[in-house]
């Protein structure tokens, strides 16, 4: 779907958007599991993320709520590691670990230098906000956003409409197709933007193969695969 005119309103997602989640998520792991002298096996890393990817999914279907994650995560790892130490001090360093990891993906500083001349922008995060409010006030990018939400700060995350239309009342805007989303989760950023009435800009960070898949990733109205090319929706358009 072609949109005629450049986008001038913009909300991002965090994590794996605009910020590089998947080094964060691993620096802090070993940080943590280094902070406690835990052993850090061959392969943890992608186990704890695998693992991690899982629970985030069952918390979007609200199969479980946050406590339960952060529980069943930390119980997992202590089980993969063979080794334990006290639950919600190991769950609290590792929060505030990924708390101070804000890393970039490549493209982004730059790229909101060139769009803030011209658009409008704010963040959507389903994020926790131990994690998201000390890194996004810390960040090299945060003036350049009006606003951030924080889902388990309003009490609704994405998918969910009511995160969407918040957002937009607070900058102002009346949902439409003129405000875009930008988010690499399929479901969360694209699938919820398009159900709230917006257009969705897919951010196909890991070059998705989508095969037999394909009939199931048509709502999005643009993708990109590399931050940069925002540009040519909005400034260029």
């Amino acid at each position: 779907m072609n949109h005629n005119k450049p986008y001038k309103k913009l909300i991002f997602d965090a994590d794996n958007t605009l910020f590089d989640f998947n080094r964060a998520e691993a620096t802090a792991l070993v940080n943590t599991l280094n902070h406690f002298e835990l052993p850090c096996p061959e392969g943890m890393v992608s186990h704890y993320r695998q693992m991690n990817v899982a629970l985030w999914a069952q918390l979007d279907n609200k199969e479980i709520d946050i406590k339960t994650l952060k529980h069943k995560r930390t119980a997992a790892i202590f089980d993969h590691i063979g080794a334990a130490v006290d639950e919600a001090a190991f769950a609290h360093q590792y929060l505030d670990q990924l708390s101070s990891c804000d890393f970039l993906l490549p493209g982004v500083s730059e790229t909101l230098d060139q769009l803030s001349e011209h658009c409008d922008m704010m963040i959507i995060t389903n994020g926790l906000s131990q994690v998201q409010q000390p890194r996004l006030k810390a960040s090299s990018i945060k003036d350049h956003f009006k606003h951030w939400v924080i889902s388990e700060e309003f009490g609704h995350a994405k998918p969910q409409k009511e995160i969407f239309h918040h957002s937009c009342e607070l900058m102002g805007w009346t949902p439409n197709k003129d405000i875009l989303m930008v988010g690499d989760n399929y479901r969360c950023d694209v699938q919820g933007a398009k159900a709230s009435g917006l257009s969705a800009c897919w951010f196909n960070l890991f070059k998705l193969n989508l095969g037999q898949k394909k009939t199931d990733f048509t709502d999005h109205d643009h993708e990109i695969r590399q931050f940069s090319e925002l540009l040519d929706l909005t400034v260029f358009s």
